[in-house]
């Protein structure tokens, strides 16, 4: 059986997993659009982005892979354990 990957790393998803809403609620999103990733690649994604940056700018996974921040954060985390968590990153407001 295929693992899912997670849209952000490309690791196979593993605990803690989160769902990350591609246009936010508060921007009028839906609920529809709703991926599942790594609790530490949603935070690193608030981390870097507003709500309001999400829904105009980033609102879909390719888009928020063109940042460099989060190539550089991919690059990264691939080299951490599927578990891994760093409690450190706050969303941005």
């Amino acid at each position: 059986m295929e693992k899912t990957p997670c849209p952000l790393c490309g690791r196979e998803l593993a605990d803690p997993i989160v769902r990350h809403n591609l246009i936010p609620l508060s921007q009028g999103g839906t609920g529809e659009n709703v991926l599942l990733m790594h609790k530490v690649c949603h935070a690193k994604v608030h981390s870097l982005f507003n709500e309001k940056e999400l829904a105009r700018s980033y609102s879909t996974m390719e888009k928020i892979l063109e940042n460099e921040d989060i190539v550089k954060f991919v690059g990264w985390i691939k080299k951490k354990p599927l578990d891994f968590y760093d409690g450190s990153m706050k969303a941005k407001k």
